[in-house]
Parts: structure tokens; C-alpha cells; sequence
């Protein structure tokens, strides 16, 4: 599958919640899309991934 662009090897079937973590990010402050489309967060545990998904996660930050 492709994760914020490059290819990354991860078994098919894997959650969009169980990808976060293994990459790292804090579930809390991520936004995922998943070829394009948004993922709402409670779906994270929901939404299985394939070999071909095309993945893009967004750290957000607040500042002030």
C-alpha cells in the first residue's frame, strides 16, 4: 500500500487504527484519508485497508 506517498509494506486486511499506531502518529491528532476519501475516526477500527489502498495521514497541530 502507499502511505503519504510512498510504498509501504503492510499486511492486507490491516485497520486504518492499527496502521496509525504502528506508524507512530497519536491516534487523537491524526486525520486519515484513505484513496481520497476522509475517514471519520470513530470508523478507525472499522475501516480495513488492502495492498492497494493509497493512504495519506495528517498530523494536526493547534497553535495560537
Amino acid at each position: 500500500m502507499i502511505v503519504n506517498g510512498k510504498k509501504r509494506d503492510f499486511p492486507s486486511g490491516i485497520t486504518v487504527y492499527e496502521l496509525v499506531e504502528r506508524m507512530g502518529f497519536s491516534i487523537n491528532i491524526v486525520m486519515v484519508k484513505v484513496d481520497g476519501k476522509k475517514i471519520a475516526m470513530k470508523d478507525y477500527d472499522k475501516t480495513k485497508l488492502s495492498e492497494n489502498s493509497n493512504v495519506e495521514i495528517f498530523s494536526l497541530l493547534g497553535g495560537g
